[in-house]
């Protein structure tokens, strides 16, 4: 039977709506109208002799020139022969909004021909973009490092990068790669990259250190840790100011130079340590009491890179930990290498090797901290010795090929804006990046969408395949889940179909696919989470979108290791042990049916399932949606997240029904339903500069209803859903309003409220706007996508580091089109089949 579903919303947002699809219209003109007023201009510099080059001005001032166009190191594949060049066009054609140089070279070392194409253009008044496209004939496999150097017509005022208002110099490892200079007449000029994976470099710098206990180590092979980098001060001192761009060059850590550093004198213990010098062994005797540990000051460096090694041996598992130390405190954990080993076993008898590299990138000077020793909780012995720091001067290998026959092609992009804070430099670098991909949208749109974009490089050094990772602390590993939500939010075909058949390799005998994707290492996590419905989801929707005919010996295992694991019965309800959804920090042994979500998870799973070609009885998915529905409580007037415990309220348990709306675009549940549960979640953070201040900002993906006046209560002890997750977590008051003790998830968010857009829920448009408003602003040092945002803090010192970037929040473009505020066509890369 057809649930209602009331549209009231829409009506009573009629202004709104109006006012936004002028917006839209005004950015569907096509561009060459907007040309009369261009102030960015380009310009050819040079001559047949010399060579030709562009020059970029801004009503006719000068911003940008180069000694060249670009240079580039070429190599054959054994690295026996060289070549390089200084590379300027030998002709051009164009006009003052797009130039093309072009130049046939024969590289005589390699008996080679190389042919280059360079193309400017203006896309709008802030932006230009520049590709080089790069095509030989000659050899089966061409290596090259290509460099591309940006100067300022002046000597600028200072550097800016995403992360740093005043940058000193050298090489830029932030979460976000961009990099600017501020001219004296306070513009700024950024430059960014296009996507890894367009681009062919990926920004990881580390591995998992699975085998051994756990954590991440750095990589021997380090591709592109000079992606972005700066003149210093030795180049501003001899006038050579720029920024560059270093396309395919790799450290090599096990060739170059390496100096042993001296180890610091002075240092601390705790706990029960026997130690005379960090030179000699010392040994470590754990207590389940506290940790026993040494703690010294890492003798390192910005911008450089380390080995860590050290024999140990013991019944106690090490604990090795690096932290930034600013004006005599500790801060957050260095994230380029040595990071989470907290389990690293010793041998019991035989001494056992450590050891792991980390790179440094600026730091702001800070100090580091290095701890070794033991946390385990574990009475025990422990013995280091021959500790050592190893800094590097790596060798520097080129790994970007050239293949015979195919065109590489290198796309980079430089803005200008006028200069008002480091806040708005952030915030241009993601929306200009978008633009110039031809993206269309709201500004929250362009940002995640650019976020993705960088987010999504290559698999590894030998291996150019698409890898999408959900943030720079989650890397290297790509998460089934989060690959699945930010990949399905785009139209790029080429892309989505590389991502999905890379999950597809993972598929084990039952026909489950697997959770987590991490380069130089392997991973045997496949479980009977969500992540093969999704898969079934993706494959659904590329069948849709790109008419394509799927593997369906993949598919056959998959529908059935769906249909036996969650209803083997067929009574359409779902067991599972663990949450369908991101709430994955319980699972249930033996397997339960308590949860709402796996309910309405499974009733999307049939929906799909059946699309896809199988036998389902319309009356079976009649009944997994009725289950679904059942878990509403009369009373209580919510949907109840956990049967044993029906206080608790979830935004997470209406996303079943926007995967019905979503892909179906049929409810699920009945008005009442969802703006009854909607009408129960607290809402926190209200802020006067919001769209809507008398609505609060953020609200909790997961927490307690009480029957006190307050209405509330953040989860506390054992009497909780999550467990002993929740227990050790969560108890004495600890984090309240962080991560699932109530922190506000975007996408849960956002797509909740669009859910009560589509039930005709008055507060909808209001808490989407205002939801948006706080993932750029609420925090003004952090205007970019978050994985949560906390409900209780006192100052934004205390959010979590970790959460800077998460990927997919840009399934917002696919809450909007189901909202009706965007529709396919925006995406560059949609195309009607």
């Amino acid at each position: 039977m057809q649930l209602p579903l009331s549209f009231n919303i829409i009506r009573m947002s009629l202004h709104k709506t109006k006012h936004l699809f002028f917006i839209l219209c005004i950015s569907l003109i096509p561009f060459p109208l907007l040309l009369h007023s261009q102030p960015l201009q380009l310009k050819i510099a040079g001559d047949t002799i010399s060579g030709f080059h562009v020059d970029v001005f801004d009503n006719n001032q000068l911003l940008v020139t180069n000694s060249e166009e670009f240079s580039i190191d070429l190599f054959n594949t054994d690295y026996s022969t060289m070549a390089h060049l200084d590379w300027k066009g030998e002709s051009w054609s164009g006009h003052e909004h797009q130039i093309i140089l072009q130049r046939n070279s024969y590289i005589k070392a390699f008996d080679a021909n190389l042919t280059v194409t360079i193309t400017y253009e203006v896309i709008n008044e802030n932006l230009v973009r520049k590709t080089v496209d790069l095509f030989q004939p000659s050899m089966p496999g061409l290596l090259y490092t290509l460099k591309e150097t940006c100067r300022p017509a002046k000597i600028p005022e200072r550097y800016v990068t995403f992360e740093n208002d005043s940058f000193p110099g050298g090489l830029v490892h932030e979460m976000y790669p961009s990099a600017g200079f501020i001219t004296s007449d306070k513009k700024v000029i950024g430059f960014l990259t296009d996507a890894g994976y367009k681009n062919h470099y990926t920004r990881n710098t580390r591995r998992r250190f699975s085998g051994e206990g756990g954590g991440f180590v750095g990589m021997r092979k380090l591709p592109d840790p000079e992606l972005f980098s700066v003149a210093d001060s030795t180049d501003r001192a001899a006038k050579n100011d720029y920024i560059r761009y270093t396309f395919g060059e790799m450290y090599d850590l096990d060739a170059g130079t390496q100096t042993i550093l001296k180890l610091p004198d002075q240092f601390q213990t705790e706990g029960h340590v026997d130690i005379k010098s960090l030179n000699t062994n010392f040994s470590i005797t754990g207590t389940a009491a506290q940790r026993a540990a040494v703690d010294l000051i890492a003798p390192f460096r910005d911008q450089q890179v380390y080995t860590i090694s050290f024999l140990c041996k013991g019944n106690v598992p090490v604990t090795l930990k690096l932290f930034r130390i600013k004006n005599g405190h500790k801060t957050i954990e260095l994230e380029d290498g040595v990071k989470y080993i907290d389990h690293f076993p010793p041998g019991s008898a035989e001494w056992k090797l450590f050891k792991g590299s980390v790179l440094v990138p600026y730091i702001n000077h800070d100090s580091v901290s290095m701890l070794i020793g033991t946390e385990s909780g574990k009475a025990g012995q422990l013995q280091i010795k021959d500790l050592k720091i190893i800094e590097h001067k790596p060798h520097h290998v080129a790994y970007h090929i050239l293949p015979i026959g195919e065109k590489s092609t290198k796309t980079t992009y430089m803005f200008v804006e006028p200069w008002t804070s480091h806040q708005q430099f952030m915030i241009d670098a993601q929306s200009r990046l978008a633009e110039g991909k031809g993206f269309q949208g709201s500004l929250i749109e362009k940002m995640l969408y650019a976020n993705f974009n960088m987010l999504t490089w290559i698999t590894d050094i030998n291996d150019f395949t698409p890898f999408n990772v959900p943030n720079m602390n989650y890397a290297p590993d790509m998460y089934n889940r989060d690959c699945f939500f930010a990949g399905v939010s785009t139209y790029n075909k080429d892309l989505n179909l590389s991502l999905w058949s890379q999950w597809g390799k993972t598929q084990n005998a039952k026909g489950a696919i697997g959770t987590i994707i991490t380069p130089r290492m392997g991973s045997v996590e496949v479980k009977d989470n969500e992540a093969t419905i999704e898969w079934l989801i993706w494959a659904m929707l590329n069948k849709r979108r790109f008419g394509i005919t799927l593997p369906q010996d993949k598919i056959e295992k998959a529908v059935a290791f769906v249909m036996n694991e969650f209803d083997e019965d067929r009574d359409g309800i779902c067991l599972s042990h663990f949450p369908l959804n991101q709430l994955d920090v319980i699972d249930f042994y033996p397997k339960t049916d308590r949860l709402c979500v796996n309910q309405g998870m499974l009733a999307i799973a049939l929906r799909t399932i059946k699309e896809l070609g199988f036998d389902i009885e319309e009356s079976y998915v009649a009944k997994a949606e009725n289950g679904y529905r059942n878990f509403y409580d009369e009373q209580r007037k919510h949907l109840i997240f956990d049967r044993n415990y029906p206080d608790v309220i979830a935004l997470t348990d209406l996303e079943p029904e926007f995967f019905s709306l979503w892909l179906f675009n049929k409810p699920i549940l009945t008005d009442e339903m969802v703006l009854n549960h909607l009408d129960q979640i607290p809402i926190f953070n209200k802020v006067p500069g919001s769209p809507n201040p008398d609505y609060g900002t953020t609200a909790p993906i997961c927490i307690n209803l009480t029957h006190d006046a307050i209405g509330y209560a953040y989860f506390d002890g054992p009497d909780q859903p999550f467990g002993k997750f929740g227990e050790e977590n969560y108890s004495n008051g600890k984090n309240e309003g962080y991560y699932y003790n109530g922190g506000s998830w975007f996408r849960a968010e956002y797509c909740a409220y669009v859910v009560g857009l589509k039930h005709g829920w008055t507060k909808a448009r209001d808490m989407m706007d205002n939801r948006v408003w706080a993932e750029i602003y609420l925090n003004p040092e952090w205007p970019f996508s978050k994985e949560f945002i906390p409900t209780q803090w006192t100052t934004t010192d205390s959010w979590w580091v970790s959460t800077k970037g998460l990927c997919w929040n840009v399934f917002m473009l696919m809450a909007n089109e189901v909202a009706g505020l965007r529709t396919p066509e925006m995406d560059p890369d949609y195309r009607k089949e």
